[in-house]
């Protein structure tokens, strides 16, 4: 019997294989070209933002587990399968609603998506399932959306003030907090959004996860590591506030500024590590048998998974994945958030002329920090005062496209931050004169024996709406089926003076509620 030669037997391997491998990259190529747009922003964000800036090294990483596990990832390389092309398909689609919505997010999670539609039509899915960890691990990639941020670095600043403030009071130090003030008496900390200990979190996390996945031990103890790097945080990032308020009461002011705040923070950031490996210890030293920790975070193996012999060709897989990319090029070029439809709109300076001589007005500036994260189009703060006596604080800020990030800023976050608490919070639910549905936030906040009533709603395409989520569902949907995605912010706040109840600053903020409703249409579109 003859045998065959060991070269052309490789000969043969190397021609099955570069055909599949020259429409695994004109694919991939397809694709990084419709979510070239989604990946510069991927990039600008990781560079933007701090909290972001470990990012870089996700792709890195998951690279070096698939390198790492190489022989078993050939292994598992079955034959190509249309499943692929189906998630391929849903890349594009979310491509596309991103597109629309102007709402990078949906790219961005696109981009991973499409790397596993790749990884499986070309592949198997007996590949996918295999380098389902690498890839999953991507999705610690994709930024979450900034008013998600803006949400958990305010809640991030409250807690670890908090926290700050009890362990000087431990200390000895006397010591008063409003907001986010830390006051020393000679000094006032500002607990800013810098320190709220986010930047810590986002890496912290995806290093917890990576443990988890490393570590040798029952699912719940797996759970439980990534689920403490958050209390691990908040924890250590309030040790940093206490210890900088101690060192700039004990040295003064420099030791909150510069390099040396900076070193204290990469300080921290290692102690959150040894917090991590102590609870690992712990584990391990508990576990029976007991666990070297040493030796409790092992090489992280990539599991074989036998694959599935092909059921169709490498033609139709191929040929039906280019033609996706191809319509996924020809829609995007289509829907586009340039397709928004602009209202036309009055501008708020004309909000002035809507009051008469009868009453005070003054446009106060708005706060440079908030006109940075909002990016609105028109804003306008207006204080008013009636011949009666009744005076009033007036905040619009309109976006004729919410895209880029900018979306807005909630009171929710901002008002604690200047040193007043909110005592009560609800949601009021009416309707317009005209009989919509009208649900607006009512908050009554304090400030020493100073009270304030506020009332705030987010006015989006003739919906008033109060919850920030759902405000964001009608934006994709709206975004969608009707090209807009314009919007306001409306608050109204009087004080609640001496001998004044709250029923009756009540009473004044709804008509100046409805007031609002008899012109507001001409500023902000239905």
């Amino acid at each position: 019997m003859a045998t065959a030669d060991p070269e052309s037997v490789a000969g043969r391997g190397r021609l099955l294989v570069e055909p599949r491998l020259v429409a695994l990259l004109a694919a991939a190529a397809g694709l990084a070209v419709l979510f070239w747009e989604a990946a510069g922003n991927l990039w600008f964000r990781w560079g933007q933002q701090q909290e972001l800036s470990h990012s870089y090294f996700i792709p890195l990483i998951s690279l070096y587990l698939v390198w790492l596990n190489r022989e078993t990832v050939l292994k598992s390389a079955g034959g190509p399968s249309f499943a692929g092309v189906a998630i391929i398909g849903a890349a594009l689609a979310l491509l596309l609603l991103g597109q629309l919505t102007s709402i990078f997010l949906f790219q961005h999670v696109g981009i991973v998506v499409a790397i596993a539609g790749l990884v499986a039509g070309f592949g198997g899915l007996s590949l996918l399932r295999t380098v389902a960890a690498p890839v999953a691990f991507l999705f610690f990639a994709v930024p979450p959306p900034y008013w998600v941020i803006t949400v958990l670095s305010f809640n991030f600043q409250q807690v670890s003030s908090i926290l700050g403030v009890a362990m000087v009071e431990l200390m000895g130090i006397p010591v008063h907090l409003s907001g986010n003030i830390i006051d020393l008496g000679d000094y006032r900390l500002q607990v800013a959004e810098a320190c709220s200990g986010l930047r810590y979190l986002f890496p912290f996390l995806s290093l917890g996860v990576m443990a988890a996945y490393m570590y040798r031990g029952p699912l719940w103890q797996r759970l439980a590591i990534v689920g403490a790097t958050i209390p691990i945080t908040i924890v250590m990032n309030s040790v940093r506030i206490a210890v900088t308020a101690a060192l700039v009461q004990a040295y003064g002011a420099e030791h909150a500024e510069g390099a040396l705040h900076f070193f204290e923070g990469w300080v921290v950031f290692l102690f959150c590590l040894a917090a991590l490996f102590a609870l690992i210890a712990v584990f391990a030293r508990t576990a029976k048998p007991r666990i070297n920790p040493l030796d409790a975070l092992t090489t992280p193996d990539l599991p074989l998974t036998a694959p599935v012999p092909a059921r169709t060709g490498l033609a139709p897989v191929a040929g039906a994945a280019l033609a996706l990319v191809a319509a996924g090029y020809a829609l995007s070029q289509i829907a586009t958030v340039d397709s928004l439809v602009i209202p036309e709109r009055r501008d708020f300076d004309g909000v002035l002329a809507e009051f008469d001589d009868s009453w005070g007005k003054e446009v106060r500036p708005i706060d440079p920090t908030v006109a940075e994260v909002l990016g609105a189009d028109d804003t306008i703060v207006l204080n008013l005062s009636a011949a009666n006596g009744d005076v009033f604080n007036l905040y619009m800020a309109y976006l004729d496209a919410q895209r880029d990030g900018r979306s807005w800023h909630s009171p929710r976050q901002c008002i604690p931050g200047g040193g007043w608490k909110i005592t009560r919070h609800t949601i009021e639910k009416t309707k317009t004169a005209g009989g919509k549905p009208f649900a607006y936030n009512r908050m009554l906040i304090e400030n020493g024996d100073s009270k304030q009533l506020v009332y705030y709603w987010y006015d989006q395409r003739g919906r008033k709406v109060a919850n920030e989520f759902v405000m964001k569902a009608w934006l994709i949907a709206d975004a969608v089926t009707r090209k807009r995605s314009d919007g306001a912010m409306v608050r109204l706040i009087t004080p609640v003076l001496d001998g004044m109840t709250v029923a009756e600053a009540d009473a004044k903020l709804q008509a100046m509620q409805a007031r609002l409703q008899t012109f507001l249409p001409a500023y902000v579109p239905d």
